[in-house]
């Protein structure tokens, strides 16, 4: 018998999920969902059932990949035979495709066989098979029987479609999208032993499962938030604006919690925080569906690119945590200002406004006499106080990033921006 450790990867996910019209998009989203999962389940039961039962063990099924550890006394050119016939040629559509490729299994740590089977996994992509007719591909249709079988994050579907749940937010009635994976993961498997792998990977699995789901329902947005697809180390989640980013708070503190957790079941992890990055685009309910996909991604990919990750990118612009929740609060602030019946009728939404209108464009000096011009214009002076600490700070971090000022005291003016922008929403 030879050890060998496989890798299944299903490539193409997210155009093939997105790649649906505007009308009908809730359902057809979780259709084509829900079919990406079948594969991945009936690649991974096809696989094992071959190699006989007790002869594999799943190190990692989520996000459209698992692990098998197998072994077997079947020939290599009979296993890959078997995946050309029962793998390849029955999971193809224009859009998606199963790669499936194993290397011996020697006893290398298991950092090690992950980056060699990827290099096979690599090279299956570039010489992927042609003997097939694209044009024979069937539909993928959704019928209960398919989605009876998702248990858990996965089946956390509103009862309305995309329109209905923008219509629960407050304010504006617009959703948002939330896309977010786990930062550096890489680096945390390096170096671990194979029950840390499982460990980690199995606790992952089940963050991004059960917990966020018991999260949704602890907050009660059940008919808020729609699950595209959770698991594993990442997810994108649709819903009603305000809830997304709500949950998203909430969701990044509970996160919090639950590294410090597995760093008492796993010892050898570092001792700087495990993270996730996020992106956050609010939209209009008949969207382009893989527009807007690629916009998430976007703003994901922008979270990454900050120093130390870590980050939520939203409205174009990238925060780290602790300024989006200063940017909540000083929303808060903003809301309070313009609902206060003594300003009502004199401090209008302009108050918002004033943000990007200070704002400079690239390297211009910023417009900070614009806010006490504003002061002087537009507020009572009960809040003047209030207003003028607002904009205090705010000049200073505006001026702060002209000079490329890099001080303890550095201050954001990205969180105003941000937080006019939400309140904007709120107030509609």
């Amino acid at each position: 018998m030879t050890n060998y450790f496989l890798k299944c990867d299903i490539s193409g996910i997210q155009s093939f999920i997105f790649n649906v019209p505007s009308n009908g998009a809730a359902k057809a989203l979780k259709s084509r969902s829900v079919y990406v999962q079948m594969i991945a389940k009936d690649c991974s039961e096809k696989l094992k059932n071959f190699f006989g039962e007790g002869n594999s063990k799943e190190l990692y099924n989520g996000g459209g990949n698992f692990y098998l550890k197998f072994n077997s006394d079947k020939s290599e050119s009979e296993i890959h035979s078997f995946i050309d016939e029962n793998i390849y040629k029955d999971k193809i559509t224009q859009d998606i495709f199963a790669f499936v490729s194993f290397i011996k299994d020697n006893g290398e740590k298991i950092d090690k066989l992950l980056s060699a089977v990827n290099i096979e996994v690599n090279k299956e992509k570039m010489k992927r098979p042609l003997s097939f007719d694209l044009l024979d591909a069937k539909p993928v249709k959704f019928n209960e029987d398919q989605f009876n079988f998702i248990e858990g994050i996965n089946r956390q579907v509103p009862d309305g479609d995309f329109e209905w749940i923008a219509e629960k937010s407050e304010g504006d009635s617009k959703l948002a999208a939330l896309k977010l994976d786990v930062d550096n993961l890489g680096m945390l498997f390096k170096e671990r032993s194979e029950e840390d792998y499982k460990i980690m990977s199995d606790a992952l699995k089940d963050f991004f499962d059960s917990e966020l789901l018991q999260l949704i329902n602890d907050l009660k947005m059940q008919q808020n938030i729609y699950v595209v697809f959770s698991g594993g180390d990442d997810c994108f989640l649709i819903g009603s604006w305000n809830k997304i980013f709500e949950l998203t708070i909430k969701l990044r503190n509970k996160f919090a919690v639950f590294q410090r957790y597995l760093k008492t079941k796993i010892t050898s992890l570092p001792q700087s925080d495990i993270t996730f990055s996020a992106g956050i685009v609010v939209f209009q309910p008949h969207y382009p569906m893989l527009q807007l996909a690629n916009e998430a991604e976007e703003a994901l990919s922008e979270s990454k690119l900050a120093e130390g990750k870590n980050s939520v990118t939203v409205f174009d612009k990238t925060l780290n945590w602790d300024d989006f929740e200063k940017a909540e609060k000083l929303k808060n602030t903003f809301v309070d200002l313009i609902n206060d019946p003594i300003e009502r009728n004199r401090e209008s939404k302009s108050l918002l406004q004033i943000f990007r209108l200070v704002n400079p464009i690239k390297n211009e000096l910023p417009k900070v006499w614009r806010l006490k011009y504003y002061m002087r214009r537009n507020v009572k002076n009960s809040n003047v106080e209030k207003l003028k600490q607002i904009f205090d700070d705010y000049s200073q971090a505006l001026l702060q990033q002209h000079v490329k000022y890099s001080g303890n005291d550095k201050k954001n003016p990205d969180i105003y921006l941000v937080a006019s922008r939400w309140a904007e929403l709120l107030l509609k």
